[in-house]
């Protein structure tokens, strides 16, 4: 049931004399009415009401579960009317007044306030004006809290339940005669430049823009190459990548596609795989769905110390600040689809110069294992020893034929050095997923868009200079000229150890504000649609 109807009704008057006869075919129509309607509605077609009776009516017992309103926002909206004498805010008993009207048509979508609909998951009633009243000031009050604090509760897996406020600040609340609905709202939320700048650019958006929600299917190029250039040519032509015109010039289509994918988070191989399709049919509602999940993120963000290093997983980017001031930039590497870099809070706490290599047991039995099995001298080209029990194992001794993936007795060490996969720096931190950030022999890695290669850690570019940034923060008995010293040792393994750890936050912002600009990054993992799913109600997260 969506809401309670009132019934128009027109009631003609027979000319019957007979006073018995009028009583008896009124009764039968009376009973026609009560066979569809329940209690309370036959009290509405029997009777006019006024707007103080219709408000008070609705606000009874009988009509809570139909509005689907919970027992304190029941009680707030009849102490709430109650104060002022049952008059209305934005609607007659016929019409809603033009401000009642712009307000419903804007909350019957207010993700573009950043706001969820769950919210105002209330029975909305075309036919009764003061109903939907009563909807719009219930999903409001409902949605300050939100705003001003964040939507979802300590476990981030679910929203918290309604939110109501006091009687006496409603009034201010819901009064937009000195401020329009945007400024209104953005108010309401945190003060700080981010979030506002994600507030604007998400009004930005949806003026520009619109709430499309048309979904559309690109198959990968290698599922069905004919059928996925077409719809790839219609999608990058209205996307203003291809003209009609040079429609059928192959170089032209490449072209557009390259230049979309380059500046939409993909690398610009020309390929139609799993990541393009994602950006090219991602819909606009989606799109306002994820700024509003960043507006969300924001309101959680805490404030961050004196000192910290900051990375996103989306943008492959490491920061390093210091007093308000940014002191490194770096690009990095980060896990592909399959071995995803985690989110997660530490501190580093040792840069390790030369460091050895452990290699995890996953990569040595899924990885090493087939090497070894097609060249036993695989080891000793990467400067790696097998180790069994802390024993040294000759690898030219092993029957590697033998030897099952989830079998593998051995441990598979990788020596320090040029050839190491962690390069020649390593930043370690504690975490329960043993990643960190290091460098890479792989130097070419930093050049491509999306940087997703490794196994889970972060490649660091430029870790030299960021380790002298280090020791120069640290105020550290190793001063930034030692490392160039012990790197010129070369192979020889180094620990050192901070006097006072740098907090790290890794996380997963998918939408960013750069240049006080809001800019919307690939979701390269997925992780939004989970959020934006208990955030909205509608079928827009799959974004095809």
């Amino acid at each position: 049931m969506h809401g309670v109807k009132f019934h128009r009704i027109s009631i003609f008057v027979l000319k019957v004399q007979d006073p018995m006869r009028k009583h008896f075919i009124f009764s039968i129509l009376l009973l026609l009415i009560a066979c569809k309607s329940n209690p309370t509605e036959e009290v509405l077609l029997t009777k006019k009401l006024t707007v103080e009776e219709t408000l008070k009516l609705l606000l009874s017992d009988e009509y809570q579960e139909s509005l689907r309103i919970d027992d304190e926002g029941k009680a707030l909206l009849s102490e709430f009317y109650k104060q002022r004498n049952y008059k209305p805010l934005w609607a007659k008993k016929a019409n809603l007044l033009p401000l009642g009207d712009t307000l419903k048509k804007l909350f019957k979508n207010p993700v573009q306030f950043g706001i969820s609909d769950h919210r105002f998951d209330l029975a909305w009633n075309d036919d009764e004006p003061l109903q939907d009243e009563l909807v719009l000031v219930c999903g409001l009050i409902r949605s300050y809290n939100d705003l001003k604090y964040g939507m979802f509760d300590s476990t981030n897996t679910k929203l918290a339940p309604n939110r109501y406020l006091d009687v006496s600040v409603l009034d201010t609340l819901l009064d937009f005669s000195k401020q329009d609905f945007y400024t209104k709202f953005l108010n309401w939320g945190p003060k700080d430049s981010v979030y506002q700048a994600l507030t604007l650019g998400l009004y930005d958006f949806v003026q520009t823009n619109g709430l499309n929600n048309d979904k559309i299917e690109i198959k990968t190029y290698k599922e069905d190459s004919i059928a996925s250039m077409e719809v790839t040519k219609k999608v990058l032509i209205k996307k203003g990548y291809l003209s009609a015109e040079t429609l059928e010039n192959s170089d032209e289509f490449w072209n557009g596609l390259k230049k979309f994918q380059r500046e939409n988070g993909c690398n610009p191989d020309g390929k139609i795989g799993k990541g393009t399709i994602q950006q090219l049919t991602e819909t606009n509602l989606h799109k306002a769905q994820r700024i509003a999940l960043a507006m969300e993120k924001q309101r959680k963000t805490a404030a961050f110390p004196k000192r910290y290093f900051r990375i996103n997983i989306p943008e492959y980017m490491l920061r390093l600040h210091n007093e308000d001031t940014l002191c490194s930039e770096n690009k990095i590497v980060i896990g592909t689809l399959e071995h995803q870099t985690p989110e997660l809070t530490s501190a580093l706490h040792t840069v390790v110069v030369y460091p050895y290599w452990n290699v995890p047991y996953s990569i040595a039995s899924k990885e090493i294992l087939p090497a070894l099995q097609k060249n036993v001298n695989y080891l000793e080209k990467n400067d790696m020893v097998l180790l069994k029990k802390g024993d040294t194992i000759n690898p030219h001794k092993v029957n590697w034929s033998k030897i099952k993936q989830n079998g593998f007795p051995y441990r598979v060490v990788q020596q320090p050095g040029y050839k190491n996969s962690l390069g020649i720096l390593k930043f370690d931190f504690h975490n329960k997923y043993d990643v960190y950030f290091h460098d890479t022999p792989s130097k070419s890695l930093f050049n491509t868009v999306a940087r997703s290669y490794s196994h889970g850690c972060m490649r660091t570019e430029n870790p030299v200079d960021l380790a002298k940034i280090v020791m120069t923060l640290d105020e550290n008995t190793m001063v930034a000229d030692s490392i160039d010293i012990l790197l010129s040792r070369t192979g020889v393994n180094y620990f050192i150890r901070l006097k006072k750890r740098i907090p790290i936050f890794i996380e997963y912002r998918s939408v960013i504000v750069e240049n006080n600009k809001t800019k919307l990054l690939r979701d390269i993992y997925f992780r939004d649609d989970k959020f934006i799913a208990l955030m909205y109600n509608n079928n827009s997260t799959t974004s095809v």
